[in-house]
């Protein structure tokens, strides 16, 4: 089932800051307003919970690799 869509006018300071942290975060920008909604409706969603742990993980491997060549 797919789900629903919803959409907002928004300013576009906020579409710039929307964008900048899907860039920052390995993210798209529909990504970063699903989490600041749920974060706004004290809501979780499983599976962007589960992309943030494999995102992690890659950082983690990434980082040890950095670490062993300094």
């Amino acid at each position: 089932m797919s789900k629903p869509i919803a959409s907002a006018r928004i300013p576009h300071s906020w579409h710039d800051q929307i964008c900048a942290i899907a860039t920052e975060t390995g993210q798209t920008p529909s990504d970063v307003v699903k989490e600041a909604i749920g974060l706004y409706l004290e809501k979780t969603d499983p599976e962007s919970i589960a992309s943030m742990s494999r995102r992690l993980n890659r950082l983690e491997s990434q980082f040890k690799k950095l670490a062993q060549l300094v």
